[in-house]
């Protein structure tokens, strides 16, 4: 995870009109947003439908913006390997 991803996390939760209270890596999502439920559903939906990240954030374990950073880089990485082969 670089600096970038994690610039970017903090970037989507502030766009997403979560303030940006959780600033390092180690920082839990729930803990340091101090999300009531309603906004741990709406942050969630957010996620899934805006950035095509799955994050549930009911666990019992509160994910860290590293975490969060993770899942968005992977979910913006290129794909790796050959290319798919045409139907012909």
């Amino acid at each position: 995870m670089s600096g970038e991803d994690l610039a970017r996390a903090q970037a989507i939760l502030s766009d997403l009109c979560f303030a940006p209270s959780a600033r390092h890596p180690e920082d839990r999502i729930r803990d340091h947003l101090e999300l009531d439920p309603v906004e741990i559903a709406e942050l969630e939906l957010q996620l899934r439908s805006r950035h095509h990240v799955h994050l549930d954030l009911w666990e019992v374990y509160d994910h860290t913006l590293a975490e969060l950073a993770a899942r968005l880089a992977r979910c913006t990485a290129p794909p790796t390997g050959p290319a798919p082969e045409a139907d012909r």
